[in-house]
């Protein structure tokens, strides 16, 4: 049972992912990012179409997708796991500190959906293979199990005698 919740937590990963893949595209279609859209208007030496932001916030989800697709691949190994770990805390303190300390967004759905998104996965990523992969280890294959009690049986009877 516990191993499908790791297989389930596994697709969520993936779907997390996903989502970052997303916008990275839509980073690269639109030319222009929901970040930074506040402080444009309070900054005269600031361009509107400035695509860079959009660029660096493109490449960091393209980095923050592979992290978490290897996660997703190797999270029975601990470096990996903290690694996509460390992938979520630097995006949401980015988003965060977006909002709150340089006032460049507005607290909007592009903000908190992947705030949202990243902490669940955090708490996941925290908990879950902690859990789930120091559980004691179940055998690899079940008839293999079975075939080699079976081959100690059969050696433990005693013979007839005549």
């Amino acid at each position: 049972m516990d191993q499908k919740f790791l297989y389930a937590f596994r697709g969520w990963i993936a779907f997390v992912a996903f989502m970052d893949m997303g916008t990275a595209a839509r980073c690269y279609i639109e030319k222009r990012s929901f970040l930074g859209e506040h402080a444009y208007k309070k900054t005269i030496g600031l361009q509107y179409e400035d695509p860079t932001l959009p660029r660096i916030l493109g490449i960091y989800s393209i980095l923050k997708a592979l992290a978490l697709i290897h996660c997703t691949l190797y999270i029975h190994y601990k470096p990996v796991v903290s690694l996509g770990i460390c992938s979520l805390v630097v995006t949401i303190l980015m988003y965060c500190t977006e909002v709150l300390y340089f006032y460049s967004t507005t607290l909007s759905f592009y903000v908190i959906f992947p705030c949202i998104l990243n902490a669940l996965t955090l708490i996941g990523l925290i908990v879950l293979p902690k859990r789930l992969i120091d559980a004691p280890a179940v055998p690899e294959d079940e008839n293999a199990e079975l075939l080699r009690q079976a081959a100690v049986f059969k050696r433990r009877r005693p013979k007839k005698v005549n």
